[in-house]
């Protein structure tokens, strides 16, 4: 009884810690964390003054954070999808479809502010991420966590790259960040290796290309 019960405990912690990393490097949540990796961080943003921070802090997280979530949000008081979790590869169309919407809106916002190019550059690769994904998720399950984390790496890596900032440390810890995400998506059984490695490529690979030579 008892090693069955250790077990059980175990398995139980492991999908906790899973599910925790799972809603730290959510998709909603991850343009936020950049946003705030580049407004904050050693970059050619950091002398904004701290009320234009904001404000564009603002922007962004209302347009990829908050209205997104308030979507889905009504989609499940609807009973229109099943769940918050978007497992099922065909109820995640139309969710993906309001996020675009979403990113869409912020690029507008934003499209007038050129000392906010590269947060505009940034969500330009991220609704590219949301339509890369959105058009595979027509054949097949893909990783939306890592197409997400994957975009987020490969904006660091070419900000980096570039000298528009220097974020080495912050690209190491996300590179882990990604591989804990990885590995938690296989532990809760939400995706296979494939669709997980599938997501971070095409994600990191969109970012950079986009960022580079949009």
């Amino acid at each position: 009884m008892f090693p069955k019960t250790g077990k059980v405990m175990e398995y139980s912690v492991w999908n906790r810690l899973s599910r925790g990393i799972s809603a730290l490097m959510h998709p909603f949540v991850i343009p936020t964390w950049a946003v705030l990796l580049m407004l904050y961080g050693p970059t050619v943003m950091v002398n904004m003054p701290p009320r234009v921070k904001f404000f564009l802090l603002g922007i962004v997280a209302l347009n990829t954070l908050l209205l997104p979530a308030f979507s889905i949000g009504v989609l499940r008081w609807f009973r229109v999808i099943p769940d918050w979790s978007l497992q099922d590869q065909k109820t995640r169309m139309l969710p993906m479809g309001i996020v675009a919407v979403c990113y869409l809106m912020c690029i507008v916002a934003m499209s007038n502010m050129l000392f906010a190019f590269l947060i505009t550059r940034f969500l330009i690769a991220a609704l590219c991420c949301v339509a890369f994904a959105f058009f595979v998720n027509l054949y097949w399950k893909i990783s939306l966590h890592m197409t997400a984390a994957g975009g987020l790496l490969g904006m660091l890596a070419v900000v980096c790259y570039a000298g528009l900032a220097n974020l080495q440390q912050a690209l190491v810890g996300c590179l882990l960040l990604a591989g804990l995400l990885g590995s938690a998506r296989l532990r809760l059984g939400s995706h296979n290796l494939a669709q997980v490695a599938a997501g971070a490529g095409g994600g990191a690979v969109i970012s950079v290309v986009v960022i580079l030579f949009f």
